[in-house]
């Protein structure tokens, strides 16, 4: 095994990662596990951290192990009215999607102004 970065963790516990969606297929072909449930990509305690140094979490208290990922989501989100042929645009821009709602949002503090034709 290789570095762990300094993080201590015990035998099978889960290190969240701060992977963006479209750097998800690097992580997942490092070895990286999408947990579904919680909606982010983590390792496990056993594994060499130095791959994933890139998306580990910083604010972690030392000798301890970060358990949530921080969410620019969390906040007021503006839903948009973006149809299914705008979606790449609407993503590139920033937007995000909610799968509750169904609907896509901009993120609590990001100017909207450029998803305008959507509001």
């Amino acid at each position: 095994m290789g570095g762990n970065l300094g993080i201590i963790v015990l035998s099978g516990e889960r290190i969240y990662l701060n992977c963006p969606f479209d750097e998800k297929d690097e992580c997942k072909s490092l070895g990286a596990r999408w947990d579904g449930d919680e909606r982010k990509w983590y390792i496990t305690g056993e594994m060499d951290t130095e791959p994933f140094a890139q998306w580990m979490i910083d604010d972690a208290p030392s000798g301890q192990t970060q358990k949530e990922t921080p969410s620019d989501d969390e906040g007021e989100k503006t839903y948009l009215n973006c149809p299914f042929d705008d979606k790449e645009e609407c993503k590139a821009l920033g937007g995000r999607w909610d799968g509750d709602a169904k609907k896509w949002y901009v993120p609590a503090g990001k100017d909207t102004e450029p998803f305008s034709k959507w509001l």
